[in-house]
């Protein structure tokens, strides 16, 4: 062939087959038509040949189409588990890290370390809150934006001064039972999540 690269094209799979068959087909006539006299026993073989040239050119194609348009289904559809399962992942990670926080301060001391481990808390509560808004079910968030701000409370109570020793044992236990109330809610959080990824 003149200046076509034969291994390139059959290296582009069927369809360059197919392509090959049809410039075969294009030779064979262009050799042809220069003669004053052809049989056509040979040209009706020529058209079928051509004929089945197109018909496997265009199979090839329908083919290539779908099985490209199934690949596509099969890939969007990874790239939302994928997605599904990070966030579940980056859920659990941010709960766990709540709740540590949380323990810090059921263990502080003094009203400075209480309101540092509540700031750092406060930043792993927006993030779950955030998780939680992308469910887009209102019970749940009412019911985290309940926690928190009840967290808030509790907190700004623990800061106070005049807070006597059992008070502050108190609100200790109670700020770590509401906490552990986000965790419960985070953890369905996930499960929904989940429930999702196996439909």
């Amino acid at each position: 062939m003149d200046t076509l690269d034969i291994v390139k094209i059959l290296g582009t799979g069927i369809a360059g087959f197919g392509f090959l068959l049809m410039y075969l087909a294009y030779k064979l006539i262009a050799s042809l038509v220069i003669l004053p006299k052809v049989n056509a026993a040979i040209l009706k073989m020529i058209n079928r040949y051509m004929v089945v040239c197109f018909i496997m050119t265009v199979t090839v194609g329908v083919f290539t189409f779908m099985s490209t348009s199934y690949k596509n289904d099969v890939i969007s559809n990874q790239e939302a588990v994928i997605k599904s399962k990070d966030t579940v992942l980056n859920i659990l990670t941010t709960s766990q890290k709540n709740k540590l926080a949380a323990d810090s301060v059921s263990k502080a001391v003094d009203n400075q370390t209480i309101a540092e481990v509540q700031s750092r808390q406060n930043g792993y509560l927006d993030t779950l809150q955030m998780f939680i808004e992308n469910q887009h079910n209102p019970t749940q968030r009412e019911r985290f934006n309940r926690y928190k701000n009840s967290l808030s409370t509790i907190a700004d109570s623990l800061t106070m001064t005049n807070v006597d020793h059992k008070r502050r044992q108190f609100l200790k236990e109670r700020y770590v039972t509401v906490n552990d109330s986000i965790t419960t809610l985070s953890l369905k959080v996930v499960d929904n999540q989940l429930s999702a990824i196996k439909k």
